[in-house]
């Protein structure tokens, strides 16, 4: 009943989507908030300026350090009456460049500066490679930034975009640096609506040949890479929330998203273990998981077949797309258990124990009592495995040994 009463109410939640960030940066350092878009032209650019108009008329002082209208005239009309620090021109190969006059912005100080078009590299001679380094810059000098990209340009989606789509995205963003972002803001609009958009010519794609174009976007890509999106937009909620919690001294789940978590070990069963984790969270509707491995100083002793089945089985989840994680500690239930706790865990996957009295063993028992609110599910192996010679020929003394130092 005390962890109920912890609880914060519906009111204090929403106190927090509206001002937990100013708990979460640096005095002194500004704000970043990225326009958040799953492809061009779903209207990135145009909610920047919308914005930027509305805090004008509030008083604000914010200026346009670089945007990219495309010549579409609704978002043009939008830089009336809005100051802008006029680019640096750089002659690259003949090319004429217009690129952002950062050392003008630090000069000029603003409470906050629009810069369009976070993935762009810099031409040589810049001090900064890319510009998100630059707008790093920005922000030391405690200016806000607000800025936009589209989600196949983050860093860890590269792989499963080309995937997805067959287009390979070239120019990227860290992870880290969105997820340091005060604010995600989420610009939004049907796949269908985004077709038509194209088809009448208001879609811009920056560096992409027909053919490529015509790959992308299909219906099935813009559907993915639209859930995409909404999945980091609600991870860096989930983030912000776990942070409020644990200020608040909470570490039991609100259940507001399911995570689960599976404790893998060098088990013949593992690769199983993870398989029927995966399908958990399929059916739960595709939400996170994680696959976890305690390393003791027992993992010293593995041996070969030991380690092929701890590698297969990680590998697996990595395929599958879950998460992989490798801890060190000396108690593999604690950690499994101020794992789950720190990362707001909803569900435990183990394996189902294979010998009598291991339900009482510490890791079993631990787990049980001290993981209020979280849900464990003990999955039982599904098809025999089959047993490498060397555990044949050393009996199957061996083999219980291995499950005894996980299971407990």
């Amino acid at each position: 009943m005390e962890d109920l009463e912890e609880r914060p109410s519906p009111e204090e939640l929403l106190e927090l989507v509206e001002s937990v960030e100013n708990v979460e940066f640096d005095v002194g350092k500004g704000y970043l908030t990225v326009y958040f878009g799953y492809a061009p032209g779903v209207g990135k650019t145009y909610s920047m300026l919308y914005d930027a108009h509305l805090l004008l008329e509030k008083g604000i002082d914010i200026v346009v350090g670089y945007v990219e209208t495309h010549g579409r005239a609704e978002t043009e009309a939008l830089l009336k009456d809005l100051e802008i620090i006029e680019p640096v021109i750089y002659d690259y190969k003949g090319l004429k460049l217009r690129e952002v006059n950062y050392e003008k912005i630090i000069q000029r100080k603003p409470q906050i500066v629009i810069i369009d078009e976070l993935p762009h590299t810099n031409p040589p001679g810049f001090s900064e490679e890319k510009r998100y380094q630059s707008i790093k810059r920005v922000l030391q000098a405690g200016i806000d930034v607000f800025t936009a990209m589209n989600v196949q340009h983050l860093e860890s989606l590269k792989d499963l975009i080309y995937q997805i789509t067959g287009v390979e995205v070239r120019e990227s963003v860290p992870d880290p640096f969105i997820k340091d972002a005060k604010e995600i803001k989420l610009i939004d609009l049907p796949p269908e609506e985004l077709l038509v958009r194209l088809s009448e010519g208001k879609v811009y794609v920056k560096d992409m040949a027909e053919e490529a174009r015509r790959r992308f976007f299909k219906i099935g890509n813009l559907i993915a890479l639209r859930t995409l999106a909404l999945r980091v937009v609600a991870d860096q909620l989930d983030q912000k929330l776990k942070n409020y919690l644990r200020r608040r001294g909470i570490t039991t789940p609100l259940g507001l998203k399911e995570k689960i978590l599976v404790g893998v070990y060098a088990s013949p069963y593992a690769s199983q273990l993870v398989r029927a984790t995966y399908r958990i969270a399929s059916e739960l509707g595709g939400v996170e998981w994680i696959a976890l491995f305690v390393e003791t100083e027992k993992s010293k002793d593995f041996t070969e077949e030991e380690k092929k089945w701890l590698e297969k089985a990680l590998d697996l989840a990595r395929r599958l797309g879950g998460r992989v994680e490798c801890i060190k500690g000396k108690n593999v239930a604690q950690e499994i258990i101020s794992y789950a706790k720190r990362e707001g865990i909803t569900k435990i996957v183990l394996g189902k124990p294979r010998r009598e009295g291991a339900l009482t063993g510490s890791i079993y028992k631990n787990l049980i009592l001290e993981t209020e609110g979280i849900d464990i599910y003990l999955i039982a192996p599904r098809v025999k495995a089959e047993l490498p010679k060397s555990i044949e020929k050393k009996g199957f003394d061996r083999y219980l040994d291995i499950l005894r130092r996980y299971f407990g």
